[in-house]
Formats: structure tokens, sequence, C-alpha cells
């Protein structure tokens, strides 16, 4: 019974310690909409790795709907996230080179 106690108590105060982990505010992001009709996932995926390819970033499959998109440019390097749905893609943090590129391809 003892070691039934123990370990409940340490399982809570685990779960207790451990939630606060992911409490950091993220990075201010731009969310942008498509007005071409409906496509689906897979073509905006293209798109977007192909635009950000055009506007020199490097683009690299993270998820099926997330890319990491880098650039360097002299000694400054960026890198971002870009997700992305059929209706919507977010960039964070927020980079307006990128967002310019992918809303072109886009709409």
């Amino acid at each position: 019974m003892k070691k039934v106690i123990t370990l409940g108590l340490l399982s809570a105060l685990s779960i207790v310690f451990l939630s606060g982990c992911g409490s950091e505010p993220s990075p201010e992001g731009h969310t942008g909409s498509l007005k071409k009709g409906h496509m689906t996932q897979e073509k905006v995926h293209k798109i977007i790795k192909k635009a950000g390819e055009e506007a020199g970033w490097t683009m690299t499959e993270f998820k099926s709907n997330t890319m990491i998109a880098e650039k360097i440019d002299g000694d400054d390097s960026v890198a971002v996230t870009v997700t992305f749905s059929n209706s919507d893609y977010d960039i964070s943090p927020e980079n307006s080179d990128l967002d310019d590129a992918i809303d072109s391809a886009l709409n």
C-alpha cells in the first residue's frame, strides 16, 4: 500500500512540474488567407514550397502541414515556420519577404 501511495504522489508531482513547460508565449506571426477557390492541402504545400524557393529561401519539410523556411543574407540568417491548410497559412515569426512571395503565389 505504501508503494501505491508513493507512486501516486510522484505521478501527481510530475504532472504539476511538467505542466508549465510549454507556457512560454509564442512569437507574433502572420496569418494569410487564400483567395483562390478550393485547393487541396497538397496543392497549397507545393505552391508555398515553390514560392519560397524562388524567393531564395531553403524550404524544409517538417510535417504534412508545416515547413521550416531558412534564408542566409550576408551575416544574418533567418528561420521561420510556415504552417498551412487548404484555406490559410501562418508564418511565425512574421517575415514580410516570405509572406509577400507566398501571398502573390497563392492569390
